[in-house]
């Protein structure tokens, strides 16, 4: 039977918008009927636990004030409960992060970068408390993008590894795991509209963002490897990206309005490994394929979390 006409979203983040310009299709399914692979990926399930440590990590030292080995100890077993049972691959780039690599990767990140000389401090906002981890989700026009059914603002949600000052400004920072370090992985960011949206919603909040500090580690069979990049976000930056983004939403809009979602046949159907969804978009039919393939798991923007839910 086909699918039930879904609910539009009243909250869209990064992702959700990406999906939708990569393929209105493929967000049509993965995010209006939240269908997900059975089997969680590696390199998400790794970058959970991952961030869940750095953060951890910070939180203990610059807002709690104690030792920074004790920090890092502390950190350690968030990432070792974070990670949990969960069994890697053992063959692909998904080997080099198993537990065990991720504890020797953690361990190096502090060596590299120790809490109290690293050049990326948390900036200070008006109450004075260190800015570890920014969080928000603010209308992104509240005349020209309203939610068909409610007339509510649609709001634009995220969440940055930390607000920092470096290099004589105010920076969105981000940690990224990576399995290769080099040019094309640093000018990747620079138009990444993650970090752009992230600038616009603190400049929202009055804190003067003008760069962004993506700071990588390239988790290796053998060995380990970092890397620090820096991009700047202009005004124009910031206006381009906010009037992109309304319309992007506006013709998801138009899709949800018509009850048809286009298709991109093209590179998005087989690059980086491949659309999860082929198979079902290749049938007359997809709804066996999606019932039968995948489960559903709904994706929260606000909290950052997945629910499973039963197929109807």
């Amino acid at each position: 039977m086909p699918l039930v006409r879904p609910d539009f979203p009243m909250i869209f983040d990064n992702s959700m918008r990406s999906a939708f310009v990569e393929c209105p299709r493929k967000f049509y399914w993965e995010y209006m009927h939240h269908f997900k692979p059975r089997g969680e990926s590696v390199h998400l399930h790794a970058g959970k636990a991952w961030a869940h440590a750095l953060e951890t990590t910070r939180r203990l030292y610059y807002e709690h004030g104690l030792p920074p080995l004790q920090c890092v100890a502390t950190g350690l077993e968030a990432l070792v409960s974070a990670y949990g049972n969960f069994t890697p691959p053992e063959r692909g780039s998904g080997a080099a992060k198993s537990l065990d690599r991720l504890v020797e990767a953690f361990a190096y990140y502090w060596n590299a970068f120790p809490l109290d000389k690293d050049p990326a401090q948390p900036y200070r906002g008006k109450d004075g408390k260190p800015m570890v981890e920014f969080s928000f989700a603010l209308p992104i026009d509240e005349k020209r993008l309203r939610h068909p059914v409610t007339d509510e603002p649609i709001l634009y949600t995220g969440r940055a590894d930390m607000i920092a000052t470096y290099a004589g400004g105010v920076s969105i920072y981000d940690d990224k795991t990576t399995s290769a370090l080099g040019a094309q992985w640093a000018n990747q960011w620079n138009r990444r509209a993650q970090f752009t949206g992230y600038t616009w919603a603190a400049q929202a909040f009055g804190i003067p963002v003008t760069q962004v500090l993506i700071r990588g580690i390239a988790i290796l069979k053998t060995e380990i490897k970092h890397a620090d990049c820096i991009t700047v976000r202009t005004p124009h930056h910031v206006t381009e990206w906010r009037e992109q983004f309304i319309r992007d939403v506006q013709r998801a809009m138009d899709a949800w309005e018509e009850g048809y979602w286009d298709v991109n046949l093209a590179d998005a159907c087989s690059s980086f490994g491949g659309c999860m969804f082929v198979q079902p978009c290749m049938s007359n039919d997809p709804t066996p394929w999606l019932e039968g393939q995948f489960i559903r798991r709904v994706w929260n923007p606000l909290t950052r979390e997945e629910n499973l839910v039963e197929n109807t």
